[in-house]
């Protein structure tokens, strides 16, 4: 029974195991601007910051994006972005005062992308002049840029239910399969050895 114990606790490690990436997809911490708030000053930065590291591979900024859409529709960020750790970042000019829309795209750590958006209040400065903005997103026109494209849209989290499904399906194979080798070895150890009286050679001759 201490055996049949230990296999189920090994099992349920390796289930846990499985099912933990469908559910550790990065999320919003911290943001610049903040959700729903307000910009009396152009920040150095516009900046996405989630609870774990992003997943950018071979620093290539494949599956990023971040986007700042006004209330003419246009684009205002510069099209480039920055990955650090659990942070993205990226640089805008921004039009007139209004409602603005930050939209952004990221790699989690567990691999899955995930996508979303919040709006935020520009109350420009007295003085300042408003950038023209662009009709269709910018690309990166940094020189050596290693983030030359900002691909995707704002759709919520962009993990298909499959993907959940397939981890799910696997993990409830690994139980069945654990509990069918458990109950096997219990029967095993439960039959009883032959004794010698049972031995057929033990059998008087006619």
């Amino acid at each position: 029974m201490a055996a049949s114990a230990a296999a189920l606790a090994i099992v349920g490690g390796a289930v846990l195991g499985l099912a933990g990436p469908a559910q550790a997809h990065n999320y919003l911490i911290a943001s610049t601007p903040e959700v729903g708030g307000t910009l009396t000053a152009l920040p150095k930065a516009f900046e996405i910051t989630t609870n774990d590291r992003l997943l950018d591979i071979g620093g290539s900024g494949s599956g990023f994006a971040y986007r700042i859409v006004g209330p003419d529709g246009k684009y205002y960020e510069d099209g480039c972005v920055d990955i650090d750790g659990p942070s993205m970042t990226t640089t805008a000019a921004l039009g007139a005062s209004g409602k603005y829309q930050v939209e952004w795209q990221i790699v989690s750590a567990d691999g899955h992308t995930v996508s979303d958006e919040y709006p935020f209040t520009w109350k420009a400065p007295a003085g300042s002049t408003p950038a023209t903005g662009s009709t269709t997103p910018p690309t990166c026109a940094r020189a050596g840029s290693s983030s030359e494209t900002t691909t995707g849209t704002a759709s919520g989290d962009a993990d298909s239910p499959a993907t959940d499904a397939l981890w799910i399906g696997a993990g409830g194979i690994v139980v069945v399969a654990a509990i069918v080798a458990v109950l096997l070895l219990l029967l095993l150890r439960r039959r009883p050895s032959p004794t010698p009286d049972d031995d057929p050679s033990d059998t008087p001759d006619a």
